[in-house]
């Protein structure tokens, strides 16, 4: 399905492009061919690096076919948004038309001789001007993406916190999405960043990786790095289910993090409890039916304790964290919607899309990522390593 839905969008892409940008420039059909058969190739191609080094083979030149491919591809979203936006403009233009009432006087500009040299002249200009606005656009979220992220200090009140537990950190990774384009030099960095905040415990809410753990594997390792007194902890995301669960359950594992799944740990410091649970991805079962996310599971037979925290990679399953009594929740997987337009179709595809909330008295946070997916582009959602604190309500 996941196969399917990619090849329709890029065959829609190639389609919407060709047809609006290489069809009215004035070349020979040799050259236009040849321009949509790039086009096909570096929209679809890219994707084929993926069944390469699905068996572990990982040669250094398909990072850059990657990276050509993913940053094409980034702008040319833009490029194709600001094509729909002129279309639709057109086409609002043309209704307007069709529906005025005509006067007498002005039906002579129906009968104007058609000029096809000057519309074209016209479109080719237009396009040449999309395009041009587009590469600094482009340029300006790369580097929103690829810059290290912000510090997000969020502190979230407790009623009756013990007094050991108020002032209690918590570092969030989430949606890291080591892959193709981020590396574990960038996550090197990322992680001296968490370290230097010295929290009391360390969560990432899922989506660790973009891709197998037979490629991945060495640019996780600096994960192990990350240090925290009471511990590290991992829950899994959408992205670890598409790339292999099991494996990477075992290297998240072996890299010093601990997966919850549906399940707990109890966290004591001084007179202070914390139930600290997570589940798997809210659609996981789909494809691991195993793991069906359930937050009621996940604390089963829980001992007493004085907070309650769900880790769970999607905002959604904060519905049912309610019904089972938690009193916070931490997610991502929505990216903040990453970059326009998608900051604003992200609202209609997740109930809660970034920041705290308070959802049947569960507080709910939302991160916007630290790192990205696809397209190494950022804009209105800059990338964040949230620093929560609990504090005496």
């Amino acid at each position: 399905m996941w196969l399917l839905i990619v090849l329709s969008v890029s065959l829609f892409i190639i389609a919407y492009l060709g047809w609006r940008l290489i069809c009215p420039l004035p070349l020979s059909p040799r050259k236009r061919l040849f321009l949509w058969l790039l086009l096909a190739v570096i929209i679809i191609g890219q994707r084929m690096t993926w069944f390469v080094r699905i068996n572990g083979h990982n040669p250094a030149i398909l990072d850059a076919v990657d990276w050509i491919g993913f940053v094409t591809l980034g702008f040319v979203s833009f490029v194709i948004l600001m094509l729909l936006a002129r279309d639709g403009l057109l086409i609002l233009r043309w209704f307007l038309r069709l529906f005025r009432r005509v006067q007498p006087d002005q039906r002579k500009i129906f009968f104007k001789t058609h000029d096809p040299s000057r519309r074209r002249f016209l479109v080719n200009a237009a396009n040449a001007a999309i395009v041009a606005a587009a590469v600094p656009l482009t340029a300006y979220s790369i580097h929103e993406a690829r810059r290290m992220p912000d510090i997000v200090r969020l502190t979230i009140p407790v009623k009756n916190l013990p007094d050991d537990l108020d002032g209690f950190t918590i570092a969030q990774l989430t949606d890291t999405h080591v892959g193709p384009t981020i590396k574990g030099d960038w996550i090197a960095r990322c992680v001296n960043m968490v370290n230097e905040l010295e929290p009391d415990m360390i969560v990432h809410t899922g989506d660790m990786i973009d891709g197998h753990a037979l490629w991945l594997h060495p640019d996780v390792v600096p994960f192990k790095a990350l240090r925290a007194p009471h511990g590290k902890f991992f829950v899994t995301g959408n992205h670890e289910y598409y790339s292999g669960v099991q494996p990477w359950l075992k290297e998240i594992e072996r890299i010093g993090l601990k997966p919850l799944v549906n399940d707990y740990v109890v966290i004591r410091k001084g007179e202070g409890t914390i139930l600290l649970a997570g589940v798997t991805d809210y659609n996981s079962q789909r494809i691991e039916p195993s793991h069906v996310s359930d937050p009621m599971e996940a604390r089963k037979g829980a001992p007493e304790h004085d907070v309650s925290i769900l880790l769970a990679h999607q905002p959604k399953s904060v519905f049912k964290a309610s019904e089972a009594g938690f009193d916070i929740q931490l997610s991502g997987h929505t990216h903040g919607g990453q970059f326009f337009p998608w900051t604003e179709v992200i609202r209609y595809m997740q109930p809660y899309v970034k920041g705290l909330h308070d959802v049947n008295g569960t507080k709910l946070y939302v991160s916007k990522g630290t790192g990205y997916w696809g397209p190494p582009l950022r804009l209105g959602a800059p990338p964040e390593i949230t620093l929560i604190t609990l504090k005496k309500a």
